[in-house]
């Protein structure tokens, strides 16, 4: 059995509202919500955990489990595995079930991404999954107020090694590997590798903007 939380506070400072903006016509919670839908069979719980009546509304007018949080997991501050362990703590899952964690702010997913994420760890002996990108940059640091690059020769780009970081959009891991360590991510960690365009995470109205226009290709793939 999986549960699928989607955590989906209201408030933001870079966008009022934000999980309640939409794209193509549908919210980002929303967004999340068809792609849990996508993943889940009928034995499966999704639940939508937010501090906001409308988002809580408009979770259950799609069918799905709203939760109320508590003000202490309100805040911009809170961390996500705190918010997970409300929602975990609360439905009890079993030890051999998996924990999905699908973030609102991603609304741009394929589906071979989410079905992958999940084969890894159900059929495929892993113990975490997430969405990644690989990244080109030249990385520098703040030494005694001097900026200083981290690299000796200069590399052409396409000579880099590149490195592999987090997307924020899809998370997977079992239920007895979170009761081991807390985190939402640990032990054997499969990664699902996401170009560009799938990697947008929505912090801000650029980010926004840049969703919009680039949501062309999901919004067919998912018949918006």
């Amino acid at each position: 059995m999986k549960y699928i939380i989607i955590p989906a506070r209201g408030g933001s400072k870079g966008i009022p509202n934000k999980n309640l903006k939409k794209i193509g016509g549908i919210s980002l919670v929303s967004w999340s919500i068809m792609h849990a839908k996508f993943i889940a069979s009928d034995e499966d719980k999704i639940i939508v955990s937010s501090d906001s009546e409308k988002i809580l509304n408009e979770a259950e007018q799609k069918g799905v489990t709203p939760l109320k949080r508590p003000k202490y997991l309100s805040g911009d501050k809170v961390f996500t595995e705190p918010v997970m362990d409300h929602v975990l703590n609360k439905f009890k899952p079993d030890i051999k079930d998996l924990v999905v964690l699908l973030q609102p702010t991603s609304p741009l997913r394929r589906k071979k991404s989410l079905t992958k994420a999940i084969h890894a760890v159900d059929f495929n002996d892993y113990d975490s999954s997430v969405t990644l990108k690989k990244v080109h940059q030249f990385k520098w640091k703040k030494i005694n107020n001097k900026y200083v690059p981290l690299y000796n020769d200069r590399p052409r780009r396409q000579d880099m090694e590149g490195e592999y970081c987090e997307t924020g959009s899809i998370y997977v891991t079992t239920y007895k590997q979170y009761v081991k360590s807390g985190l939402r991510l640990s032990g054997k960690t499969f990664g699902v590798l996401t170009d560009d365009t799938e990697s947008v995470d929505i912090d801000n109205k650029v980010d926004l903007a840049l969703a919009k226009s680039l949501s062309g290709p999901f919004i067919k793939e998912w018949n918006v």
